[in-house]
């Protein structure tokens, strides 16, 4: 049975993700998902992922588990296409069969903006609400070095101005990589959003305080976002940064208008961490239309949140993929249910699919695409394989999402139909198929910067169990990878 010679290669990935070297595909043969009990295999120990990639491929220790009688043998890996049998070569004269190319990319890397939020609860209030002189908002964020912060929140005394940091945003981290701490507040500014007439500061009509409802007044004849000459930020509020461990800092905004030249509140506001510029305003231009409008206007963070939300990503890597085909659905987990001991824990903490393949007769793909040896996919690679599979039966895989203590990639309930209805093959996008999943095994942290997650973690298996030991979705997986399905000849 050449399953067995695949897994004596994915045994082995764990201590290839350590290395993280650069990657190509190959392809090791399929199996089908049946009721028949796991293959009696020994899984040697995983070893942690490595923050940074390197240039190692494969060494002659990693590859010592997958020798004699199990090795992976030439033929076991050569024609990139699974068998898709799990009963022997019988099946194959019993019913037609498809081989489709299966494409996992890695489009992870695609959104300057990292993470973002809003902060909108006043320092010792139980709700949202303004933030009065004396008060402070808080948020906690997370950054690496490289990245910056970005923040927003309405002047509420005025028609359509916010404090901000310029087109730069505010390096979270020195050149020589240590955190930024203390006070920040001559980064910043007061801005007119160009998108209402102003009036005289803490009179107008118009203005927050005052207006019959929101978005009222006049447009601004001006319609681009600019300073706002004789305000300075500084005199105004008081921003510091505070940074804590693993890439944690607290931001904090104290209103001190009131030794200034005009006492007013703040409204709720958005933040962000990106790379490059500033995702929330361009000076010299016209309002980007991206909720910009609303914070400025009336204090309402919600639609420049959402619009935050919805273009941010997180980088990350993928782990070596297990795949199956059956007539039962998704055989990899069950929704609402603990992982158990199938091996999905290994593969969602781990990034090992090893034993999960063994438990349900699939197989593995451990090379990514343009590489020469097994390790994880980076942003702009993936991985690809050819899998055969019976008329009428479905698709299931599983991958790693990396920079997570136990989140992985996978289909839902049913997998995915590969036939129509019409008993055709299917060919295309599926990625509105698959889901990105929380295995319930591991406590989650903060994903990018948990010291329990692969990239980081001292050894394979740490971390506090989940106090919800459910496999549970998480969310779309659109944004983290694109999954196309080819049949082939």
């Amino acid at each position: 049975m050449r399953l067995t010679h695949g897994l004596a290669a994915a045994a082995a990935i764990p201590v290839l993700l350590a290395a993280c070297g650069d990657s190509a595909t190959d392809t090791t043969p399929a199996q089908s998902s049946d009721d028949s009990a796991m293959v009696d295999e020994s899984t040697p120990s995983s070893e942690a992922m490595a923050d940074e990639s390197g240039d190692d491929a494969m060494t002659d220790d990693a590859m010592a588990e997958g020798e004699g009688d199990d090795a992976m043998t030439d033929d076991s890996m050569s024609d990139g296409e699974g068998d898709a049998m799990a009963e022997g070569d019988a099946m194959g004269d019993e019913m037609s069969t498809v081989t489709f190319k299966v494409t996992i990319s890695n489009v992870s890397a695609s959104a300057p903006i990292h993470r973002s939020g809003v902060f909108a609860v006043p320092s010792g209030s139980d709700g949202p609400g303004p933030l009065l002189p004396g008060s402070s908002y808080e948020a906690t964020i997370y950054a690496n070095p490289g990245e910056s912060l970005s923040f927003a929140t309405m002047f509420v005394q005025s028609n359509d101005w916010f404090v901000a940091p310029g087109m730069a945003g505010i390096p979270l981290y020195d050149a020589d990589g240590n955190p930024v701490s203390g006070e920040i507040s001559d980064m910043l500014y007061v801005w007119d959003a160009g998108t209402e007439a102003d009036q005289p500061v803490g009179q107008g009509a118009d203005q927050a305080p005052r207006q019959a409802g929101p978005d009222t007044g006049a447009d601004d004849p001006d319609n681009t976002v600019r300073m706002v000459d004789g305000y300075t930020a500084s005199e105004f509020v008081s921003v510091t940064l505070t940074p804590g461990m693993a890439g944690e800092f607290t931001l904090t905004i104290t209103n001190i208008s009131d030794n200034s030249m005009q006492s007013t509140p703040f409204a709720p506001g958005v933040w962000a961490v990106h790379e490059g510029e500033n995702p929330l305003f361009i000076p010299g231009m016209p309002d980007p239309g991206n909720g910009l409008e609303a914070l400025a206007e009336d204090g309402d963070p919600s639609a420049l949140a959402a619009w935050l939300e919805d273009n941010s990503g997180l980088p990350t890597p993928l782990a070596p993929v297990v795949y199956v085909w059956g007539d039962q659905g998704n055989p990899l987990f069950t929704e609402g249910e603990p992982a158990g001991d199938t091996g999905l824990e290994n593969l969602a903490e781990d990034g090992d699919p090893s034993v999960l393949a063994a438990t349900v007769e699939g197989d593995v793909q451990a090379v990514p695409i343009d590489g020469t040896d097994p390790g994880p996919a980076f942003p702009g690679s993936g991985y690809e394989f050819e899998v055969e599979v019976p008329e009428g039966h479905t698709l299931s895989f599983a991958t790693m999402f990396v920079q997570s203590n136990d989140w992985f990639l996978s289909p839902g309930e049913d997998g995915i139909a590969v036939f129509d209805s019409d008993g055709k093959p299917i060919s295309g996008d599926v990625t509105d198929q698959v889901f990105l999943w929380d295995a319930g095994t591991e406590e989650d942290q903060v994903p990018g910067f948990g010291p329990d997650q692969a990239p980081r973690q001292s050894a394979p298996d740490t971390g506090n169990p989940d106090p919800d030991n459910e496999v549970r979705e998480v969310g779309a997986a659109e944004g983290i990878i694109e999954v196309t399905i080819t049949p082939v000849g």
